[in-house]
């Protein structure tokens, strides 16, 4: 029984490295990097449903003793924004952010959908949807979510 469970937890963590080496390099790590939001989002929006965020900045450069985010973002910042399938668990797209520059709002746009076992897509090259929308939230970068208060 313990070999089978062994075989069967090798194979999972096997599935999921194979999608994550399709990602590129930059956001390969994104789960271990610092989570936005405490539970899921699971509100309307352009992207809705069981979304997770994160950023590749530790908490204590993110966000301030105030606990609102240190802005303009520096350059080289990105946000992953993940959408987990509610009944299969699985990641379906993926959305990067990445930070040009240390000027508000100069980012560069990236998505990813998963197709089999591995994900597709990548830098947009016409990303005018996604600036369209995220100039509503230029008092934070561009940034919807919250930092989640722990």
């Amino acid at each position: 029984m313990k070999k089978w469970m062994l075989l069967l937890g090798l194979m999972l963590v096997g599935g999921v490295l194979a999608q994550v080496a399709s990602l590129t390099e930059s956001i390969r790590g994104y789960a271990g990097w610092t989570r936005v939001n405490v539970n899921k989002i699971n509100t309307a929006g352009a992207h809705p449903l069981g979304k997770d965020v994160y950023v590749n900045l530790a908490p204590e450069r993110l966000v301030g003793a105030n606990g609102n985010y240190n802005l303009p973002f520096a350059q080289g910042t990105i946000f992953v924004k993940e959408r987990v399938d509610p009944t299969s668990l699985t990641v379906t797209n993926i959305w990067v952010m990445q930070k040009r520059s240390n000027s508000a709002g100069d980012w560069a746009w990236a998505a990813y959908e998963r197709k089999g076992d591995a994900f597709q897509g990548g830098a947009l090259s016409n990303p005018a949807m996604c600036v369209d929308c995220h100039r509503q939230a230029n008092a934070t970068d561009q940034v919807f979510t919250s930092w989640g208060r722990r």
